[in-house]
Parts: structure tokens; C-alpha cells; sequence
């Protein structure tokens, strides 16, 4: 490991060392404290899974209360079991269908965490390693369902994905049955938000994006809306939103949602331009337009080529931020044309960053896109809750998880969590596309603090 690595390591190794502690603990026949999460009414049970290696103790299980800096805080302590030498991680996380572009670079920063955590263990002399399991769930909902059940199936208990809010809801039902833990380094829709679950989410979710967006368009002038939007539970969900928000504003808007799979987009494109013209395409309309890479290549191959649409400003959340749309020149001018502004959750800034930036360019040849800081920081949050946990049990784990997070500073900044489980923190860069000697570029312009709904533009 590098000078860096060691120092990154350094800011979570009182996590490891406890957890650690914990394992040889319960080898002696010791006491294990998971700890319950502030917001769990779940009970913890002592029960292990299959694939554990139990270690069963005489003594009684008992339970007493501390207070920590988020609540009072059951510990139970008794049977302790200790982990398994080979403790699995599964993977949910789609590399095909909408994800084929940018969901392998979030898998590489889930599997970059657990290779950096794998090498610390080693020097650590501990005696267990975290095994990496992946399955392409294609960014469909049904399969998704299917890959978590045959995980859950194997025995694994913490799961990082799925990267979709439809992937995301549909798992949900499974992992509470199951007492599975899935944390999500990319679902950002409300149909996943819920409390006292085992759905964790890394990313800031779009209850905070949707209204600070639909502010940022209203204070920049823009009056009139015309939202085109995936029709699933991501697109339709923040579409919504920001409709809310904006109307409450007094803005007016008019929206179109669409299937995502549809292989001819041109009407909805079509009708884009027409809700355009009867607003009037001037300084006070906009579009905001919610897509991922295949269906938002379609409408805005088609949409440069409608002269009406050229006319006014464009908007759009973080899906609009992949490189798919860069790489298309008639794109990519179209974007610069309409000025899009483009809100993404702003990645932090501090020696965490940038050992990663490091690292995964190192080791991949490339940047890392947004999302695979927080797929990086979504790993090592699994894998410290399982340290910590003593056993790997998804109830121990979930009952770990929000204080571990709480205690956390990784890639993406501080990772508290909301009463959901879902980021609490929620700030968001806002770039746009600018031509450089080299091309086309996503270039950063501002900040939106979501707390306010105000921007602070950077100097160029």
C-alpha cells in the first residue's frame, strides 16, 4: 500500500481495529456490542447465517443503553460468533442496458474499496478477507429482483447496488424479509425512501435535488417548464418534484414522460417542441430533461435538429452528466448551444478525494465518474459495518450501519444519514458544456447548496 493509502487508512482505523477486536474476541468467547441504529426499531437477534462460522457462547445474552452523538443506543452483548475467513460481498450492480457506459466505472470503485481494504486486513494479520461477487442485474428491475434472491440464497448478508431507483424499490421487499443489507451508491428516487429498512443509500436523494433544482431554474428567471422525463420510478419521481416545487413557485409546466425502452423516441421529441412553441420559446422558458445514455442520446440527437428547441435554455439532473453525451459531436454541440445546466451531487474535497482520484486512475487509465466515489465509499461503509458488526449478520449489520456512516469521512465527504438511511447531506455541482482545444467537456460553474436552494457561481 502507499504513504497515501496509509494515511487514508489512518482516518478509519480505530472502525477496523474495533471490529478487529471484536472477531478475536468472540474466538475467546467474549462479548460482541453491535450497536442499534438511532433510527432502528428492528429487534437484533443473535441468530448467524449459514455461511458464518458460529463460535456459541454460555453466556446469557443481556443488554444495556449508552448515549452516543446521534441518541441513545441499545448494546446487546452475548453468543458471540465471529466471521467467516472469506466474508462475501455481493455486488447488484449493472453493466449493460442503461448502465452499459458508466456502470462499470461504478463497479470499479466498489472493487477498488474492497482490494485496498483486502491489502490492509493482510497487514493487520487478520485472518479473514472480503470476497467480491458480481452480477450484471442489465439495470432491469426483474433481474435485479433476481440477482439479490440468489445472493440471498448463497448466504450473503450485504449487498452494494442496485444502481437504479426501480431497481432499487423493487429489491426492497426481499432484503427486509431477508434482513439483508443493500446500500445503494446510486438511487436517488423517493419510491426507495423509507425508514427503518435495510436500504441504505450513499447518494443525496432527489426529495432534496427536485425541489433545489426547480428553485435554481425559477431563480434564474425561467417562468414557463417543459419537463421530458423517463417514465420509471427515477425519471417520473424527480419529475415531479421539481413540477411541485416549481408550480408552488408560480411557475407553470408541462410534462412528458415517455418509456425509457421505446426504440423510436421522435414523437415525444416532437411534442417537446410543441409544449415549447405554445409557451413561446423565449428568455422565460426552459426544458428540463431526465434521461440515462441510450433514450437521452435519441431525444437529443432529435431535438438538435428542431430549430425551436436551439432557442431555449436546457436543464437537467446528474444522469445527464455521463460521457455517452459528450462523445457525439452533434450532441455534444447541442448541449453547448442551449447553455444546459446540469445539477450532479458535488463530490467533496479533502485527502480522501484525492487518494482516490489517484488511486483509480492509477489503476483503471481513466477519471472516475460521479457515481464511482460513491460506489467506492458505499464498499467501505459495508465493510467497516461487518468489522464493527463482529459477525456477519445482515440485522447486526444494519443495526452497525448508521453510526459507522455517522463516524465516516470517505470520498464523498461525511456520510451521514437521514431517517431513511438515505445521505443527509445534500449539496450539488452545477455544470454545463463547454468546447475546449480537445473537444467537448462538463466544466463545474457553481454549487447548489441544497439546504437553501441557492447558487454559488464559481469565477471562471
Amino acid at each position: 500500500m502507499s504513504r497515501t493509502g496509509l494515511v487514508v487508512a489512518g482516518i478509519i482505523i480505530v472502525l477496523i481495529i474495533a471490529g478487529i477486536a471484536v472477531y478475536y474476541a468472540s474466538r475467546g468467547g467474549g462479548k460482541t456490542t453491535p450497536t442499534t441504529s438511532p433510527a432502528s426499531t428492528v429487534p437484533t437477534t443473535t441468530s448467524s447465517p449459514a455461511t458464518s462460522s458460529p463460535v456459541t457462547s454460555s453466556m446469557p445474552a443481556t443488554t444495556s443503553t449508552i448515549t452516543t452523538p446521534v441518541g441513545t443506543t441499545t448494546v446487546i452483548s452475548g453468543t458471540a460468533q465471529g466471521l467467516p475467513k472469506e466474508i462475501p460481498i455481493g455486488l447488484a450492480i449493472a453493466v449493460s442496458g442503461g448502465y452499459a457506459v458508466d456502470g462499470p466505472r461504478r463497479l470499479k470503485g466498489a472493487l477498488l474499496a474492497i482490494e485496498e481494504m483486502n491489502k490492509l486486513l493482510e497487514q493487520a494479520g487478520a485472518p479473514f478477507r472480503f470476497k467480491p461477487i458480481h452480477e450484471d442485474t442489465k439495470a432491469n428491475p426483474q433481474e435485479a429482483v433476481n440477482v439479490v434472491k440468489r445472493f440471498i440464497a448463497e448466504g450473503i448478508q450485504v449487498i452494494i447496488g442496485p444502481l437504479s431507483t426501480s431497481e432499487t424499490a423493487a429489491v426492497m421487499p426481499i432484503v427486509n424479509k431477508a434482513h439483508v443489507v443493500v446500500i445503494s451508491p446510486s438511487s436517488t428516487g423517493k419510491a426507495a425512501a423509507f425508514p427503518n429498512d435495510y436500504v441504505f443509500r450513499m447518494a443525496p436523494p432527489d426529495t432534496a435535488q427536485g425541489p433545489a433544482l426547480a428553485k435554481l431554474i425559477h431563480q434564474l428567471g425561467y417562468t414557463k417548464l417543459v419537463i421530458i422525463a423517463r417514465n420509471d420510478d427515477y425519471g417520473r419521481g424527480l419529475a415531479e418534484l421539481v413540477k411541485s416545487t416549481f408550480e408552488q413557485l408560480g411557475g407553470k409546466v408541462k410534462m412528458i414522460l415517455y418509456h425509457p425502452e421505446k426504440p423510436d423516441l421522435s414523437q415525444e421529441v416532437n411534442s417537446l417542441a410543441t409544449e415549447v412553441s405554445k409557451f413561446g420559446a423565449d428568455k422565460h422558458t426552459a426544458v428540463l430533461i431526465i434521461a440515462f445514455d441510450n433514450d437521452g442520446r435519441q431525444i437529443l440527437e432529435k431535438a438538435s435538429q428542431i430549430e425551436v428547441l436551439g432557442k431555449v435554455q436546457w436543464f437537467g439532473p446528474d444522469s445527464m452528466a455521463r460521457k455517452t453525451f459528450l462523445e457525439e459531436p452533434e450532441i455534444a454541440e447541442f448541449l453547448a448551444k442551449v447553455h444546459i445546466l446540469i445539477t450532479s451531487p458535488a463530490i467533496a474535497t479533502n485527502p480522501v478525494t484525492k487518494h482516490f482520484e489517484e488511486l483509480y486512475q492509477q489503476k483503471y487509465g481513466e477519471k472516475p465518474t460521479t457515481y464511482a466515489y460513491y460506489a467506492y465509499d458505499a464498499a467501505w461503509i459495508a465493510m467497516l459495518s461487518v468489522l464493527v458488526a463482529g459477525k456477519y449478520d445482515g440485522q447486526a449489520i444494519k443495526t452497525v450501519l448508521p453510526v459507522v456512516a455517522f463516524h465516516f469521512m470517505g470520498a464523498t465527504g461525511h456520510k451521514v444519514l437521514d431517517k431513511n438511511g438515505d445521505a443527509a447531506i445534500a449539496d450539488y455541482a452545477v455544470s454545463t458544456v463547454v468546447k475546449t482545444p480537445s473537444g467537448y467537456a462538463f466544466k463545474q460553474v457553481g454549487i447548489l447548496r441544497g439546504s437553501t436552494g441557492k447558487v454559488e457561481w464559481l469565477k471562471s
